[in-house]
């Protein structure tokens, strides 16, 4: 089984299950607005599991209204279908 919690995986099933949180960083103690995105990925030609999630910060990004860097992954979860 592959191991999705390494960045460098590649994916070289047809296609992925996936769910992921992300709140607006940096995270602090309290109360921290996040947001679950959850989907079905095609992987193009020589993606990883790190080319994932930072596609799902880009779109992370865009719903918090903030740059991609102001957005912290709290978890994922990625399965093959």
């Amino acid at each position: 089984m592959p191991d999705y919690g390494n960045l460098s995986t590649p994916l070289t099933a047809a296609r992925y299950q996936y769910s992921a949180t992300f709140i607006k960083g940096p995270a602090k103690s309290g109360y921290n607005e996040g947001r679950t995105h959850t989907g079905a990925y095609v992987p193009p030609r020589g993606a990883t599991v790190g080319l994932l999630l930072e596609e799902l910060r880009t779109r992370a990004a865009h719903d918090f209204k903030v740059s991609a860097k102001d957005v912290v992954l709290v978890s994922y979860s990625l399965h093959e279908c």
